[in-house]
């Protein structure tokens, strides 16, 4: 199933459903099936783009550990 962005017309929340094409999505904070599908790109990473580790900077000194500049 394909997961789609979509705007609520009556509480203006945003929100991402996994959705059938014959499904109608309902907003999950107010229940209002009144909600437009927003435009979205699909995100491919390029094989010379690196993600970075969720606990780093991006910075290649912090390497793959913790990153010393996040620390509070």
């Amino acid at each position: 199933m394909p997961l789609y962005e979509y705007a609520c017309d009556k509480c203006d929340s945003e929100f991402e459903l996994l959705i059938r094409a014959d499904d109608t999505p309902a907003c999950p904070d107010c229940g209002n099936e009144q909600v437009e599908k927003l435009f979205s790109a699909p995100f491919a990473p390029s094989k010379g783009l690196k993600m970075a580790p969720p606990e780093s900077c991006g910075r290649p000194a912090c390497g793959g550990g913790r990153c010393m500049g996040m620390e509070t």
